[in-house]
């Protein structure tokens, strides 16, 4: 519980400085919220490293998670995700393993058209349902990334470091570093 106390901590701290630092920029013309809804789909292939005994690796090669980003201002974005994943091995009964959450996305840049840096603070559920074992635990997390322009701003790549605690029932934290690499296509 001590490393979720620590995680919230480093959030606000960063999410503070961060608001600090974009405050004190030189005023530049900015794309103006009214102007219609910009959205950010896309999709994340993704590396995870497991930090405790045992533990885990896991390797999602074309979708670890799909992802919608909403802007609401010019840098603050709300980006609800989703994974889905089944293991089925001959002679068992298949498990369904799923992940959902949310993540507020602060960009340094505003300009979708040059490379963007941006932190993600991040809440997820995740959880297993199988022949007699159904179970969800909620985590936290805390992203940081960057994001590469193509087709003028219309899409981008997009690479994250991150690292999370999920609180799981069996009174132990599952806490994992890892990397995710995806595609966004912007609405507009």
């Amino acid at each position: 519980m001590r490393y979720v106390r620590q995680v919230v901590l480093s959030l606000l701290v960063l999410t503070v400085a961060a608001s600090v630092a974009s405050a004190q920029r030189p005023a530049q013309r900015r794309p103006q919220p009214s102007q219609g809804s910009l959205w950010e789909l896309g999709s994340d292939a993704g590396l995870n490293f497991g930090l405790d005994n045992p533990s885990v690796t896991t390797l999602n090669v074309l979708s670890q998670s799909f992802r919608a980003g909403y802007y609401f201002t010019p840098e603050w974005s709300l980006e609800p995700f989703f994974g889905l994943n089944y293991i089925k091995v001959e002679g068992v009964d298949g498990v369904t393993l799923y992940n959902f959450g949310a993540g507020a996305l602060y960009h340094f840049q505003q300009n979708r058209a040059a490379r963007q840096f941006y932190l993600r603070p991040f809440l997820t559920v995740v959880g297993a349902s199988g022949p007699g074992n159904d179970n969800s635990d909620v985590g936290i997390g805390l992203g940081g990334g960057v994001k590469w322009p193509r087709l003028g701003g219309r899409l981008a790549l997009r690479g994250e470091a991150y690292f999370s605690t999920v609180n799981t029932s069996t009174l132990s934290d599952n806490t994992s570093i890892g990397a995710l690499f995806g595609l966004s296509i912007y609405t507009r």
